[in-house]
């Protein structure tokens, strides 16, 4: 249990009851129970977990300041903390744990409001293998038209404008045209951020420090 409140904006936050946290717990369970769930409160400790949380993370690896979680989680965690005391509303991030390259689990946090008191949830699962980014693929899950998923599909296996625009048949300046949406729709900023989201790799989270 958290004994005490924590500051947020300023602000000390409420403490959470044995109640309100057997409510809140069981209602993520409920709502994800294939998942690993946890909850934890803004000292980085874990206030509910199911099972599955602890099958995935006790691995065996060195700890953090909670028992169930990695070293290289916390690190992690202690960043999202500090994004939640300086930023009211909801929050989220993903990375791939071991690492982006050794994608055995897939790790979301985000904030979770009961009332002013903001809380974490922890979502783990395994990760899916690394899935070649085709257009039928890309068109599903950005809502892209056909002539954009071609783009981006092109661009993500590493293709310059030109060699997309050949293989297409179409000049390069509408490539760049069709690009600019693309990045739109899927929410990067760049081929590398579009290459890493095609895949299904982690985009724009934090840098992990322990």
């Amino acid at each position: 249990m958290i004994s005490n409140g924590v500051m947020t904006n300023g602000r000390p936050t409420p403490v959470m009851n044995e109640s309100d946290l057997t409510h809140l717990g069981k209602e993520l369970l409920d709502s994800d129970p294939e998942r690993g769930v946890a909850l934890l409160g803004l000292d980085g400790r874990v206030l509910y977990s199911n099972t599955a949380a602890r099958t995935y993370l006790r691995d065996g690896t060195t700890r953090g300041r909670d028992g169930l979680l990695p070293a290289s989680l916390d690190g992690w965690l202690v960043q999202f903390i500090e994004r939640i005391q300086s930023h009211r509303g909801p929050l989220s991030t993903e990375v791939h744990y071991p690492s982006a390259e050794d994608r055995r689990l897939r790790v979301t946090f985000e904030t979770r409001y009961e009332g002013e008191r903001p809380h974490i949830v922890l979502r783990a699962y395994p990760a899916t293998p690394w899935l070649e980014p085709s257009v039928r693929r890309l068109q599903a899950r950005f809502g892209l038209t056909l002539r954009e998923a071609q783009v981006a599909a092109g661009v993500s296996r590493g293709h310059t404008n030109r060699e997309v625009a050949a293989k297409l048949g179409i000049v390069e300046k509408t490539v760049k045209n069709v690009l600019m949406a693309v990045f739109t729709k899927c929410s990067v900023r760049n081929r590398v951020e579009l290459a890493l989201r095609a895949y299904d790799a982690p985009v724009g989270t934090l840098q992990p420090h322990v």
